[in-house]
């Protein structure tokens, strides 16, 4: 099988391996090209380094991952009102879904160059050489990961593409891609070691949890249908759950994993350098601690207009995903919710994850460490000094030139926290690391697969404690024991805790509400905030329902907001969300079948 190679992947692949930084090892340009480099270890491990860097895909800087959850109604972006968010441009030519593509082709790219050019040299590769090169099948694993997850049946090779071929191309079911990258991640893992020993090198951990992931992803797939007008296929379903339990029961059990004590400090540039958050943090997009040093915008574009700036927000759907402290949603009785003090006696996870009203905000703009309270009301707000002592300063998220883009006015009231609560670094040349896979999701696959399969026994209930125990959280059973071998109650409990512990990670939530075919209610809605005449007249009927006991909406926890959506802010509050079912597969890009006509568009895309 040979592989899609763009025009451009060679000029990208060069320009990549000059830019490697030191803690990859940076390497010479001209000799990747002769046909027998790739004939002896270090060669075949400064191509390997080079093939990380395929994973970034910046989009100014910021790793797209990053972007994903912000097209679900948990995050917006700033300038998105019109746009993917709330699904109302054409797809087929949107920038974002073409070079997402082209990008994911060019690290796929990359991935053969090494793959084909070690091939001939197999049999006297050292282990270590053997062990790069499963690193690299990890990469290019992950790459027709994100290529499935987002359009389905995809062109499909695992060596070079003469132009002919690439001109010729067809689409291959996602079903045989799937099950092509699981078995190659498991061979691959035979290579690699439990746990790297180089900070940022894929091991087995990440190829084993890859593998899980892909075939939760899978059997949902099959259980729901995937697309406007997927099959459902229940047997098949059933062997993917299978794969998926057992493959991360492996990683618990084996790999050596755990959970770090301290949440916050898996999302700051000293906390990840911890053992603790090396222990929970599998994979990541390394920028910490290198001799060149790599940076980031994610922070610089999600805080406050007072220090930085403000492109993606959480909205009140993401906050009232939340429990109680008692472990009680919200709506529920004996809760003890208060709404006009919201955010009192909740999840820990909400105050580490969101920034609120009134909060104190901390960041630091590059040699100025700043403290000031978050005022949704005031043109001032307090500043906090390093003694102590306190001023009032103007809100610039409130009034001002860039009031406009702030999280009050192009958002709803709310900004991230998690990655951004930090003054170890500057905001506008962060650091730290993007996490792509940590030890929690591995238990909530596991979770998942089994409650799927209807096998929920102890070991279910004791891997979601565990998350729940690291903030204090009561165990599952002791706030509703009715939950025991209730599968739609399990099924809640699982899919809430996947969102609020991986919010903002690695776009998971973008593709759990796709796989869970829950957008209709998602996506179809407008989007709400803080109520526009201060907490102090929020009155106690402003609760939020869930739907009625046992639908759809309830046991998603997707809050409707109807009874007084009047008195909140909304975003909005012009525009009609146009979810269709076509949208749970993006389209291919218009440019890929002008070249390629034969490449069969998605449902509801037309020709």
């Amino acid at each position: 099988m040979k592989t899609i190679i763009k025009t451009t992947g060679l000029l990208i692949f060069m320009i990549a391996m000059a830019s490697c930084n030191d803690y990859l090892d940076k390497k010479p340009l001209s000799e990747y090209l002769s046909s027998n480099f790739y004939n002896n270890e270090n060669a075949i491990k400064q191509g390997t380094n080079g093939v990380y860097q395929s994973l970034y895909m910046e989009k100014n800087t910021i790793p797209f991952c990053i972007l994903l959850d912000m097209y679900t109604p948990m995050g917006i972006e700033r300038a998105d009102n019109s746009g993917i968010g709330i699904n109302n441009i054409n797809l087929k030519t949107s920038f974002t879904v073409e070079s997402l593509w082209a990008t994911l082709y060019d690290g796929v790219g990359r991935s053969h160059t090494v793959l084909d050019g070690a091939a001939p040299y197999m049999a006297s590769l050292s282990d270590k050489a053997k062990q790069y090169l499963a690193e690299v099948r990890t990469i290019r694993a992950t790459q027709y990961h994100y290529l499935t997850t987002l359009w389905g049946d995809v062109p499909f090779f695992t060596t070079q593409a003469t132009p002919e071929e690439q001109k010729s191309a067809i689409r291959t079911s996602w079903m045989e891609v799937v099950d092509f990258l699981m078995q190659d991640l498991e061979d691959a893992s035979t290579y690699l070691p439990w746990q790297a020993t180089e900070l940022g090198r894929a091991d087995k951990t990440y190829a084993l949890g890859l593998k899980a992931r892909i075939a939760l992803y899978a059997g949902s797939w099959c259980k729901e249908g995937f697309g406007e007008s997927g099959q459902k296929n229940p047997e098949k379903a059933k062997e993917y759950f299978e794969i998926a339990a057992k493959t991360a029961d492996r990683i618990i059990l084996e790999g050596g994993r755990g959970l770090n004590p301290n949440f916050m400090n898996l999302y700051t540039r000293e906390g990840q350098l911890t053992a603790d958050s090396k222990k929970e943090n599998i994979f990541s997009l390394m920028y910490s601690d290198q001799s060149s040093k790599k940076i980031h915008y994610q922070s610089f574009g999600e805080q406050s207009r007072i220090f930085a700036q403000s492109g993606r927000f959480p909205t009140q759907l993401m906050v009232d995903s939340y429990e109680m402290k008692n472990g009680k949603r919200i709506d529920e009785k004996g809760s003890a919710y208060n709404p006009q003090k919201p955010f009192e006696n909740r999840d820990p996870r909400l105050k580490m994850t969101i920034y609120t009203h009134h909060d104190t905000i901390i960041g630091n703009a590059g040699g100025n460490k700043r403290k000031f309270l978050m005022e949704l009301f005031n043109a001032k707000t307090t500043s906090i000094d390093p003694d102590g002592s306190t001023s009032l300063i103007d809100n610039l998220d409130h009034t001002g030139s860039v009031a406009q883009y702030g999280y009050i006015q192009s958002g709803v009231g709310y900004l991230w926290k998690k990655y951004n609560h930090f003054d170890d670094e500057a905001v506008n040349e962060a650091s730290y690391n993007i996490i792509l896979m940590r030890y929690a999701e591995i238990l909530l696959t596991f979770a998942e697969a089994r409650i799927e399969l209807n096998q929920i026994d102890a070991d279910v209930y004791s891997v979601i404690d565990q998350l729940r125990g690291r903030v204090n959280m009561p165990s599952i059973l002791s706030v509703d024991p009715s939950r025991a071998n209730n599968q739609d109650k399990m099924r809640q409990i699982v899919r809430r805790e996947r969102r609020v512990e991986l919010i903002k990670e690695s776009g998971l939530h973008f593709f759990d509400m796709r796989r869970w075919r829950i957008a209709d209610m998602q996506n179809a809605e407008k989007t709400y905030g803080f109520p526009l005449g201060g907490y102090e007249s929020v009155t106690p009927d402003m609760v939020p329902t869930y739907g009625s006991p046992g639908s759809r909406r309830d046991l998603n926890d997707l809050a409707l907001y109807e009874s007084f959506a009047s008195k909140l802010r909304s975003r909005d509050a012009d525009r009609q969300k146009n979810w269709q079912d076509m949208f749970y597969l993006w389209p291919i890009p218009q440019t890929e079948r002008s070249k390629a006509p034969q490449l069969v568009q998605n449902d509801g895309y037309g020709n």
